[in-house]
């Protein structure tokens, strides 16, 4: 009935689904898997379908005590952890809808309470929020690097001087008046020159590629050799499409009507109106569309990547090395051997991330000659990196680099 019930699933029929893994538990009450299933398929209905009629917080609360039974008869479905910080992930977000710090505040603690922030995690959000430059704006991937960062925040008062934006989240009008207000205590306000009006009026907007000019500031104009009368230059594609023919003129030839999805749009204007004055940061983990073609005017550093105003990609200025050095240090990686008793497997992809960087920068010393510093760079590898979580993979990629 499980199988069925996932069958169900994958094609989208989400009641159906939820009614056979009902019917599941009730003949296998202690099964942890019947009771994690429940709590994704109804999480995922609630928020990742079209809307919900009948959906409130019993509804959450639902999805909150299906998983946390499936946690209580396997403490060690790291999925269902994972599952249990995403449903209070959702939660504090109508806390931000209502400008209500504490719940706000409380979500996020209840999450940690429950174990959907391990320690290897928490470590991983404070060394991606580490990576960034003082007063940044970061933009994050999913609701692995959101919640752990903003539960840093909020209760570990951790690099309070980032503001954090899911990019997933920025085509909800509620959420882009949140980040204009802020909230004192809790997030930091960014630069917005939208009305109220503006704002509940987002919507895929006409559009064919343009060439945007963006101010930067003299400090950063410099670093990277751009003229102090040149903009920053983004060429933003259009990323919907339409079968409809259309002329924007009389007499022009009908071409297909191409338009801005709400997220590339609220992307454009966050970066337009705040890049001059602040630092600006993406979680290197998103998937690469929501960048918005930014790809080339990223520097890598280390977790995450800095835009710059020109393109870099592929030149002496794409890696920032002191930024890779900063993190690949012992004391960074302390809580790392935790994935191995506390692995969420929805979530742990991104401590490849580590792999990739002892790579690019035992590549760079390799190619400068910089022999000591390979040298200290694998001891630190095979002893804080390499940890039995993926042996095959942390030999293959030692073999990569002294081969």
């Amino acid at each position: 009935m499980k199988e069925q019930a996932i069958e169900k699933f994958k094609n989208e029929h989400y009641s159906e689904a939820i009614s056979l893994m009902e019917e599941a538990k009730v003949q296998s009450p202690d099964d942890a898997e019947v009771y994690f299933y429940l709590g994704w398929f109804c999480h995922y209905r609630a928020y990742d379908s079209r809307l919900l009629k009948g959906y409130d917080f019993a509804y959450s609360q639902k999805i909150l005590d299906y998983l946390d039974k499936a946690i209580s008869l396997n403490p060690h479905l790291g999925d269902a952890k994972y599952f249990y910080g995403a449903e209070c992930g959702s939660n504090a977000c109508v806390a931000m809808q209502n400008y209500d710090i504490e719940n706000l505040r409380y979500f996020y603690k209840k999450a940690y309470d429950k174990g959907a922030f391990p320690p290897w995690l928490i470590e991983f959000g404070k060394n991606l929020m580490n990576s960034c430059d003082e007063n940044a704006i970061l933009f994050t991937a999913g609701d692995a690097d959101l919640n752990t960062c903003m539960y840093l925040q909020l209760h570990q008062n951790h690099r309070t001087d980032l503001t954090i934006i899911p990019l997933g989240l920025i085509d909800r009008p509620w959420f882009v008046k949140f980040l204009r207000d802020g909230l004192d205590g809790a997030v930091r306000k960014i630069n917005l020159h939208l009305t109220d009006e503006q704002i509940m009026d987002i919507r895929p907007f006409k559009w064919r590629t343009t060439e945007i000019y963006i101010e930067a500031s003299d400090e950063i104009k410099a670093e990277f050799n751009l003229h102090k009368l040149l903009p920053f230059r983004w060429t933003v594609e259009p990323d919907l499409f339409s079968n409809r023919m259309h002329s924007k003129i009389e007499g022009e030839e009908a071409r297909q009507r191409t338009l801005l999805s709400p997220q590339r749009a609220m992307l454009l204007q966050i970066i337009e109106d705040n890049f001059k004055e602040r630092p600006v940061y993406f979680s290197r983990f998103a998937v690469p569309m929501l960048y918005g073609g930014l790809a080339p005017y990223f520097q890598h550093c280390g977790l995450s990547y800095r835009l710059t105003p020109v393109k870099i990609e592929d030149t002496d200025k794409s890696y920032n090395y002191s930024k890779l050095e900063a993190l690949l240090l012992p004391e960074n990686f302390t809580d790392l051997p935790s994935i191995k008793t506390d692995d969420m497997p929805r979530a742990s992809g991104p401590i490849y991330g580590y792999h990739d960087i002892f790579i690019l920068l035992a590549t760079h010393y390799e190619q400068t000659n910089q022999t000591e510093k390979l040298e200290g760079l694998v001891e630190i590898y095979k002893k804080c990196i390499a940890i039995g979580y993926d042996e095959e993979y942390d030999e293959e990629v030692l073999r990569m680099v002294l081969e």
